[in-house]
């Protein structure tokens, strides 16, 4: 296991920071959000959902302009793909886990989906958007490698 140097440890530290407040702004727009579309009538989990995709699009934007500082770093759009399919992902687990909490545990829809989404973007989201959405320039060489099996042969 590698030793991070003093000055490592303090980059990685303003990350987890920046990158939690970035995720803290997103998920509290998509809560005002998801409390207005449900206070309004429309079901919890289509609420979710969109509240969702106006966070992560609100997300990505802060984390690669401000928490990560991938301007010059990486290209947007190898970036984006990324994100939207960790996107996906952390969409089809805040469903699950909204739903476990409301329809299983009777939690009440509002606080549901936003403890599903505190869950979820701890346990998920930021480790995968630090390591495989905006990895460290260093580490972001091993995800441009081509996949097994699809090396040309000549």
């Amino acid at each position: 296991m590698k030793s991070l140097s003093g000055n490592r440890v303090a980059e990685e530290v303003g990350h987890f920071l920046r990158g939690n407040l970035a995720s803290a702004v997103a998920s509290g727009l998509e809560w005002v959000l998801v409390t207005v579309l449900v206070v309004s009538g429309m079901y919890y989990l289509a609420a979710a959902g969109i509240g969702a995709v106006t966070g992560a699009y609100t997300d990505f934007s802060l984390k690669r302009h401000w928490a990560f500082m991938r301007d010059a770093k990486g290209a947007v759009h190898v970036e984006g793909f990324r994100y939207l399919a960790a996107a996906a992902c952390s969409l089809v687990l805040n469903l699950a886990v909204a739903y476990a909490l409301v329809d299983g545990f009777g939690v009440p829809a509002v606080p549901g989906v936003i403890a599903a989404s505190l869950i979820v973007g701890v346990v998920w989201n930021y480790p995968v958007h630090r390591r495989y959405v905006f990895p460290r320039v260093e580490d972001a060489s091993r995800f441009a490698k081509p996949p097994f099996g699809s090396e040309r042969v000549t």
